[in-house]
């Protein structure tokens, strides 16, 4: 969705380990061997509700993913700035900038465990990494 985005995040975590390399930080470069995704965030939301918020610490220009899986039923991703409903249903993956998209996820009735990867401004400055820019369809990437 975002090439720029990915080397992005390959280049910001590469830096990390120079950077715990060279401030001496043993236990860094061995947990980032072991960090599964090019971005730099996760946050894991079990059984709750999340009211309608903006993503401030996160990058505007880069995608969120945002992943639900569970056994539960009724379960509504809302972005009341964009007037969206999506039925969010277990197993549904969804990307946008949750920076920019106010969005929300209701109660629901069962249990429901999301994953929200993103990239974290502040990691990115620390790293050294320029932001990516945004997602082109025309961009050098393209077909």
């Amino acid at each position: 969705m975002h090439p720029e985005q990915y080397w992005a995040g390959l280049r910001t975590l590469s830096n990390l380990g120079n950077i715990a390399v060279s401030k001496d930080l043993p236990q860094m470069p061995e947990a980032l061997q072991y960090w599964a995704s090019v971005f730099n965030t996760l946050s894991i939301i079990s059984n709750r509700e999340t009211p309608h918020h903006r993503d401030h610490m996160s990058i505007a220009e880069c995608f969120d993913i945002l992943t639900t899986v569970g056994n539960y039923s009724n379960a509504r991703m809302t972005m009341p700035n964009l007037q969206l409903e999506f039925k969010y249903n277990s197993g549904c993956m969804i990307a946008f900038s949750g920076r920019i998209v106010r969005h929300g996820v209701y109660d629901v009735e069962g249990d429901r465990i999301a994953w929200a990867w993103y990239m974290r401004d502040a990691v990115h400055i620390y790293a050294g990494v320029p932001s990516c820019g945004w997602a082109s369809v025309d961009g050098p990437y393209s077909v």
